[in-house]
């Protein structure tokens, strides 16, 4: 009988440390917990390039006081770097239901893309770890570069297609672009005056022509470029380009076009001619060597 009450007598001690063990151990995460209560970034939405600033308030809603408050940010996956400092901070006492306030300097890496990014937290006390998500926006400026394409050359009274390239110099794709030539007494529509295009992807590049006749010495086209970025942020860009167009006079004395009524075998013939009297010369001059 006494060996029974021994052997209970024991038992109930080893439960009794245990129950103490694992209440040491849920009792701070219980009493004491650590919770992102707000954060702000400025400015709120960055470009490629750009510096943030990362405000956290980090806040103890527990009963307890809160030593060695770790807050880390992992930026393996994402588009940032961390400015001035490291990407962990320590806050060394959050007092209960209080809060403290840190910040992190960030920079927006170039190749970042137009993107809200996901930014994990972690917030590390005791024997406590917590994960949760900080998003930053990151957007990106869009640019198209108008650029004449066209071979043909352009005179006063003549009409001719004229090649425009659309260069997309940004950092984001471009969507819907729509391009309008622009009536001006310097030069007449003959063709549709409006074409739609489509997407530009980032680096690249799309050609549209119209057909135009000049009216006037170099006129300046005016272009009404309308597109949407990625966000779907609608624009519309006036464009100008000027055309090196000539007088049909300035055009033969500069070899640019053939006199009227010269077809285009009897040009050849007259190189091909130009050319066996240059060699036949070439050698006589030889032989007399």
């Amino acid at each position: 009988m006494m060996k029974n009450k021994s052997k209970d007598g024991k038992l109930y001690l080893q439960f009794a440390v245990m129950a103490l063990f694992l209440l040491t151990i849920i009792l701070p995460s219980v009493s004491a917990q650590i919770a992102v209560e707000s954060f702000t970034v400025e400015p709120e939405t960055a470009y490629p390039g750009d510096e943030v600033n990362l405000k956290l308030s980090i806040e103890n809603v527990g009963d307890d006081d809160i030593e060695n408050v770790v807050v880390a940010l992992d930026l393996s996956k994402v588009p940032f770097a961390p400015v001035g400092s490291s990407t962990e901070k320590v806050i060394d006492e959050i007092r209960d239901n209080d809060n403290e306030m840190i910040s992190f300097d960030l920079t927006v890496l170039p190749t970042a893309d137009a993107l809200i990014y996901k930014i994990p937290l972690t917030i590390t006390y005791g024997t406590v770890s917590k994960t949760s998500l900080i998003a930053v926006a990151v957007t990106a400026q869009t640019h198209l570069d108008l650029l004449l394409d066209s071979n043909e050359v352009l005179t006063i009274g003549t009409q001719r297609k004229v090649s425009f390239k659309f260069v997309n110099n940004g950092q984001v794709k471009v969507d819907f672009l729509k391009v309008t030539l622009k009536t001006s007494p310097f030069y007449e529509i003959i063709s549709p005056a409006a074409v739609y295009i489509g997407d530009v992807d980032k680096g690249d590049f799309e050609t549209e022509e119209f057909t135009i006749l000049p009216l006037g010495k170099d006129p300046i086209i005016a272009l009404d470029l309308e597109y949407k970025d990625v966000d779907g942020k609608q624009y519309r860009e006036p464009k100008l380009i000027q055309l090196p167009t000539y007088t049909e006079e300035e055009a033969l004395q500069k070899g640019l076009i053939a006199p009227k009524g010269t077809s285009p075998l009897l040009i050849v013939v007259v190189i091909v001619g130009v050319i066996a009297v240059v060699m036949f010369y070439r050698r006589r001059r030889k032989n007399k060597r």
